[in-house]
């Protein structure tokens, strides 16, 4: 079952600059889909356009089956698409953490009884629990996401963004949150859409939707966006590291599999150096 629908979208900030001129996807239901594509391609205006912060111009977009271009639907579709951004700071509005956590289901008029335990399952999900007490201006970057992850886990979405949400934190931060997403996609079913430059988080999703000029070029498995080398050069973008290696070397004639997984790749590498028995 597709959860997001979305035909011939159209969209400008003003009628000079046009970001997004005929967008066409589907999501399905319980999928990890990555949307990639170079600065300013309009990745962060779908993410908008999806949890219905802005409208389009024109197009069909449908999220649950409800129209997102209708005012009167904008509630039901915010309690059920949650967008982590880029700075954990901008959507923290509590001091304490478990505060912040709570401070959605609260404004959704949730039952006591029941944020108690929308509070634990999220502090639980996203390893938070044991700085619950905490000052959240004291925690780390990647600590702060997962934190803001687990407030929008609180609302119970069926649909999780991440817009850029990883690109202020370091390697270690980073890691910390994919691993709370990935687990929220595979333990909860949750649908999750990633907007990131960081091709190596990638690695992991369902699919990749290739955004270049307003437009999605192509969709495909993680392998087969990174293996088509005229559609990264037409788009800018570099594949993961892995993949970046097994392509060089096979251009230089040394025969290895083109593989996204780094244990893969190092241990197709330990096979070609070793010593022949």
């Amino acid at each position: 079952m597709n959860v997001i629908e979305i035909k011939d979208l159209q969209f400008s900030y003003d009628e000079h600059q046009p970001v997004l001129k005929g967008l066409s996807l589907t999501v399905k239901e319980g999928e990890f889909l990555a949307v990639i594509g170079r600065n300013a391609s309009g990745k962060s205006t779908l993410a908008r356009l999806i949890n219905g912060l802005i409208s389009p111009l024109s197009g069909e977009i449908t999220v649950l089956n409800i129209d997102a271009r209708k005012k009167e639907n904008l509630y039901e579709i915010r309690k059920n698409v949650g967008i982590v951004f880029q700075n954990p700071d901008n959507q923290m509005v509590a001091s304490i953490v478990e505060d912040d956590v709570v401070f959605g289901p609260e404004n959704l008029g949730i039952p006591r009884e029941e944020i108690g335990e929308r509070l634990e399952f999220s502090l639980k999900e996203t390893g938070t629990a044991e700085f619950r007490e905490s000052m959240a201006s004291k925690l780390s970057g990647g600590q702060k996401q997962r934190v803001a992850i687990a407030g929008i886990l609180a609302i119970k979405p069926k649909i999780l963004i991440l817009d850029e949400s990883t690109s202020m934190l370091d390697p270690r931060g980073r890691e910390e949150v994919m691993s709370v997403v990935k687990k929220l996609n595979r333990k909860e079913k949750m649908t999750v859409i990633t907007i990131t430059h960081y091709m190596d988080e990638v690695v992991d999703c369902d699919r990749v939707a290739v955004l270049n000029d307003g437009v999605i070029v192509k969709t495909g498995t993680p392998k087969e966006i990174f293996s088509d080398e005229k559609l990264l050069e037409a788009t800018g973008m570099e594949p993961p590291v892995s993949m970046k290696i097994s392509l060089a070397l096979n251009k230089l004639g040394v025969n290895t599999p083109l593989t996204l997984d780094k244990q893969t790749l190092l241990n197709e590498l330990l096979k070609l150096t070793k010593k022949p028995e």
